[in-house]
């Protein structure tokens, strides 16, 4: 539905503005608007498509939104696909990620959204506060939610910064299934953040080289600026990969190391065993031996045989250092 349209005519800022000509409001160069939509229905595509114009794909992105991050060109907006996180995502539980489409003309945006975003409600926390916010241009407006949208990255990047050197501890002290599954969920956030920012960082790209003749030259800056946090964010995505890859190594290490220890001991058991199998099976056949004859001195000659077996066989061990 229509959440929320704010506009600017004759030097005068109108917020929450409800009932309008919106084709008319487009046609006065002076004016700057801005519709939000949330959870968008049949009404909204109407308003899309009619009032706007906008190409029913586009439309239909924003009515089944499962798209990557992607900036396309039509002749008069640009449709621009861009990611945030749900406000709920924290690192104990699945990151989801909220699409956002932004259609950027002239004198308007269109923002289209399933779910509330923080990053969005800021911005208009903002106008509400201080309407002249407005009144500096569309581009800042845009520039205004990107930046919100791209910073609300950094609160996660935090959480994953405490979490990594924690399970690293852990990890390598205790490797039971728990922290496995800790390890392997935090994995999943990183990998799934990363398909998503290195696209994102290919649209901010675009935007901020002044291919957009919506977004004046002198304001490139700043969608440079959240380029730059973009950078900043993939790599320290990477450093975290790295890092977990390389904690991975140590633990599967540790647990080779462990594994062929315990069939160290295994082997050397069954070592010492064979023989003094072979020597017990030998006199445990049911017919006469001519050893036992002697009557106790059998029994003597037996246990001798074992003991001095297993005395040959560690002397041989500790020689060859296998123990």
């Amino acid at each position: 539905m229509l959440n929320s349209c704010f506009l600017i005519s004759d030097n005068k800022v109108i917020t929450e503005y409800k009932e309008m000509n919106i084709k008319d409001s487009l046609k006065d160069e002076n004016c700057f608007l801005w519709i939000d939509m949330e959870s968008p229905d049949d009404k909204d595509a109407a308003i899309m498509s009619e009032e706007f114009g906008f190409h029913e794909l586009s439309i239909e992105d924003c009515i089944f939104p499962q798209n990557l991050p992607k900036i396309e060109d039509f002749d008069t907006y640009y449709f621009i696909t861009i990611h945030g996180i749900i406000s709920r995502a924290s690192i104990e539980e699945d990151m989801e990620m909220l699409e956002i489409n932004i259609f950027l003309g002239k004198n308007f945006i269109v923002t289209v959204h399933e779910q509330p975003s923080v990053a969005i409600n800021t911005v208009k926390e903002k106008i509400r506060q201080n309407p002249l916010v407005l009144s500096k241009g569309i581009d800042l407006l845009f520039h205004a939610i990107l930046d919100r949208i791209v910073d609300g990255y950094f609160p996660l990047t935090e959480q994953i910064d405490d979490q990594i050197e924690q399970i690293e501890e852990d990890i390598l002290a205790d490797p039971t299934q728990k922290n496995m599954e800790r390890f392997l969920h935090l994995k999943r956030i990183i990998l799934s953040m990363r398909k998503i920012i290195i696209p994102q960082r290919t649209v901010i790209s675009r935007l901020s080289r002044g291919d957009i003749p919506f977004i004046e030259y002198n304001h490139l800056v700043y969608f440079r600026d959240v380029y730059d946090h973009l950078l900043r964010i993939g790599d320290m995505l990477d450093m975290y990969r790295e890092l977990l890859t390389n904690t991975l190594e140590v633990h599967l290490s540790g647990t080779s190391t462990r594994l062929n220890a315990i069939i160290k001991v295994l082997t050397i058991i069954a070592t010492f065993m064979m023989p003094l199998t072979l020597i017990t099976s030998y006199y445990g056949m049911n017919i006469p031996m001519p050893e036992f004859t002697a009557g106790a001195h059998g029994l003597i000659i037996v246990w001798g045989l074992m003991i001095g077996t297993t005395i040959g066989l560690f002397v041989f061990f500790k020689h060859k250092k296998w123990m």
